[in-house]
């Protein structure tokens, strides 16, 4: 009834899960994940048992494969559920029990395991793990995904669309709520998948990370075009951006004497031509890390 992939990003170490389905609110059961262990997706008849007990067999050390093998091991439904998990040595494991409804599989390459179930076909998975692969260039956000499109367009889910979840963990734990990266959920569209797609570019402006050495210094020339575009006076237009950022939400992205070309771009122009542009064309820098 859903497909997913499950992967770590060769450049950050990050976890991340997307997922897609003909079911109401996928991203409420199906990621799983904490940063510095790893992530996992239950899926099929899925127990959130796999979930929350999945997390802590990796805590105590097991791998990816040992976590399905435990899991799986005793339970008389296992052969109608179907898990993808990476651990945080970067092994995956996907597993599709016996009963899973047909089309049902799935498969691990470098980095990812990509798995459904109630598919169109074997075709699905084979273009999300082509896509996942084809975008090695792209954030790691934007490639999970675009790996989900590739499905969707592939057939996807059989019984049609209706929601679609992504969602992204650190490598390294803080114990602070920016151990998760990204969390998006899409509960019930007619194109979830792509509203998901869609919402990328907003997440990207509201929670990027500016690039200090891109940012030049607040000069006179700079600060008169944005007293201008501000409606403020030249000598308060720092504390007048500070409170336009915050009413825009957009405040990750204010740097003392400096400016963000970001934030300037959408000071000077509309807002949604700044997410047009990202949209066509995702941003390779500024991501959440």
């Amino acid at each position: 009834m859903t497909y997913s992939v499950v992967a770590v990003d060769d450049d950050t170490g990050a976890f991340g899960v997307a997922v897609a389905s003909k079911a109401l609110c996928v991203g409420a059961h199906v990621p799983w994940g904490k940063a510095g262990l790893g992530a996992c997706a239950t899926q099929a008849w899925h127990d959130l048992r796999y979930g929350s007990e999945g997390l802590a067999l990796l805590e105590d050390g097991h791998s990816a494969a040992s976590v399905v093998q435990t899991l799986t091991h005793g339970d008389p439904v296992a052969p109608n559920r179907q898990l993808g998990i990476v651990d945080h040595r970067g092994h995956l494991a996907s597993y599709t029990g016996s009963r899973c409804m047909p089309w049902a599989g799935g498969m691990c390459g470098r980095s990812y395991a990509v798995q459904g179930n109630l598919l169109a076909g074997a075709q699905v998975v084979e273009a999300m793990a082509d896509a996942y692969e084809a975008g090695s260039l792209l954030p790691f956000t934007v490639r999970l995904v675009r790996a989900l499109i590739a499905g969707d367009e592939a057939g996807g889910d059989r019984r049609g669309r209706q929601s679609a979840a992504l969602k992204v963990w650190r490598a390294e734990a803080t114990g602070t709520p920016s151990d998760v990266i990204a969390d998006l959920r899409v509960d019930d569209a007619p194109l979830p998948v792509h509203r998901l797609l869609e919402l990328l570019p907003i997440y990207w402006l509201e929670h990027g990370t500016p690039a200090v050495e891109e940012a030049p210094a607040l000069s006179e020339e700079l600060r008169d075009r944005l007293a201008r575009a501000l409606a403020a006076p030249a000598e308060d237009v720092e504390r007048a951006l500070e409170l336009w950022a915050s009413e825009h939400n957009l405040e990750r992205r204010v740097l003392p004497g400096r400016v963000d070309p970001v934030v300037l771009e959408v000071v000077e122009r509309s807002e949604g031509a700044v997410l047009a542009e990202a949209a066509a064309a995702p941003p390779q820098t500024g991501w959440p890390r």
